[in-house]
């Protein structure tokens, strides 16, 4: 998929903004984007920029966290700002591997799901997830349960209920740092059948906002690796929020959010 391919399509589902956000692993370099790839591609945004005045594109990385390597990821964030001599719009957080497992690669994930306890696995996720946010290296965490990516298929359901308590303060530590919440679409097109997070812990997350009258940091994404799946279900991941009472979302620009109406 070009960049230009998605703000066409992006285009054609009636999407006001869009932001690109490829990948960095400190573990994976197979999924890692270059320097040289990502200076090429910020070029690439800009024509694009130029040539569809009527979408508004943002640049960002979605970059995994790494407990005891927050130097190396943070000079990377400035490394590929430097590339690009700009602020990037906004960093994704995420959680790809677990007890040095990349789970979230289906040619991984049959042993980690088969010789693990699931409820194990949700509590120790969340533990890193929470550390992530700690961190304070990231602008939003992105699919924030994607520990639950394989459920139906390779992993059995766990009800919200059982591991609620370990979730809890990861969206409390969301909440103190400032961090955004990503309402992640594609799970709608998995086995699992719901959007990251799901909407117990989306109701969760809003019911603490507004207990701390804060305003909630949200941002809607397809997470598209494809033509075909930009503003994949973006349609139910708003009306979800809509139903919760949410009526906006967060647009990032140079890290710093701005409230836009759904």
């Amino acid at each position: 998929m070009t960049e230009a391919q998605a703000c066409e399509r992006a285009i054609l589902k009636g999407i006001g903004e869009v932001a690109f956000t490829n990948h960095v692993m400190l573990t994976e370099p197979e999924y890692t984007v270059s320097q040289a790839a990502f200076a090429e591609h910020w070029e690439r945004v800009q024509v694009c920029q130029d040539r569809y005045p009527e979408l508004t594109i943002r640049l960002g990385l979605e970059i995994d966290y790494y407990e005891g390597r927050e130097a190396e990821i943070a000079a990377s964030i400035d490394q590929y700002e430097a590339v690009v001599g700009r602020p990037l719009d906004l960093v994704l957080g995420s959680v790809h591997h677990l007890n040095g497992i990349f789970f979230s690669n289906k040619s991984e994930a049959p042993i980690f799901f088969q010789h693990n306890n699931i409820g194990s696995l949700y509590h120790d996720y969340f533990i890193l997830a929470t550390k992530a946010v700690q961190s304070h290296l990231f602008d939003v965490m992105a699919h924030p349960d994607l520990i639950k990516k394989y459920e139906g298929d390779l992993s059995p359901h766990l009800p919200f209920e059982q591991y609620q308590d370990v979730v809890g303060p990861f969206l409390d530590a969301l909440l103190a740092c400032n961090v955004g919440l990503e309402v992640n679409t594609k799970g709608f097109k998995l086995k699992v059948g719901e959007p990251y997070p799901s909407e117990e812990m989306l109701m969760l997350y809003l019911s603490k906002a507004r207990e701390l009258a804060k305003e909630p940091i949200i941002t809607l994404g397809s997470d598209a690796h494809k033509v075909d799946d930009v503003g994949g279900f973006i349609l139910d991941g708003a009306s979800m929020l809509i139903k919760l009472g949410q009526d906006s979302v967060m647009c990032f620009k140079k890290h710093k959010p701005t409230v836009c109406k759904i």
